[in-house]
């Protein structure tokens, strides 16, 4: 499905939005502040004025020579109604084609910051998804993450994929991110 097989880093953590990453909060640390959530998924930031009612996360990685992907960071965050579900993810929709094209600046120290360009931004069979491409500030990007979210009732499955392989051929975004969405979409159905 997402190219090669990648082991769980940890078991499945399932609590509240302060299980979220919270590092990034604004425009003094990430340039535009409107463009985080499409850029890297699951930031509190991103989903702190929703009405978020529990979170769960859980992420994969495998690192060696030959793989196309390294890693994918998965989660579902479910809302207090469905209608606040379907409300976040029409606003990501906008949001997310509002930015693409752009580049992201996250600045990790004064001499030091990443960038993620926000590309071909898409709407398919009810998941939304995107391409960045990562890299640090100061240089070319180095590899792509694909990244899509998704709603099922009243949860949003939010998901990226990092394609890092070295073989240019191989390290080519090819919808991952959105079929892992898709699939754990089917999961939640009945559980949101």
């Amino acid at each position: 499905m997402i190219g090669n097989p990648l082991d769980p880093t940890g078991p499945a953590l399932v609590g509240s939005i302060d299980l979220l990453p919270n590092g990034i909060r604004d425009g003094s640390q990430v340039t535009p502040a409107e463009c985080l959530g499409s850029a890297t998924p699951l930031m509190r930031a991103t989903y702190q004025d929703a009405d978020v009612a529990a979170v769960a996360l859980r992420d994969f990685a495998r690192f060696g020579e030959g793989l196309t992907v390294s890693s994918a960071h998965t989660g579902v965050v479910r809302f207090g109604s469905d209608a606040e579900a379907a409300r976040l993810f029409a606003a990501f929709i906008v949001q997310w084609q509002a930015c693409d094209g752009t580049a992201v600046t996250v600045t990790i120290t004064p001499s030091a910051a990443l960038r993620w360009k926000v590309t071909d931004v898409r709407v398919e069979d009810g998941v939304l998804s995107a391409t960045i491409l990562s890299g640090e500030a100061d240089q070319e990007p180095a590899f792509a993450t694909e990244h899509a979210v998704g709603v099922a009732a009243g949860c949003i499955v939010d998901v990226d994929v990092a394609v890092t392989d070295a073989t240019v051929t191989r390290a080519v975004p090819t919808g991952r991110a959105a079929h892992l969405v898709r699939l754990m979409l089917q999961n939640v159905d009945g559980e949101c």
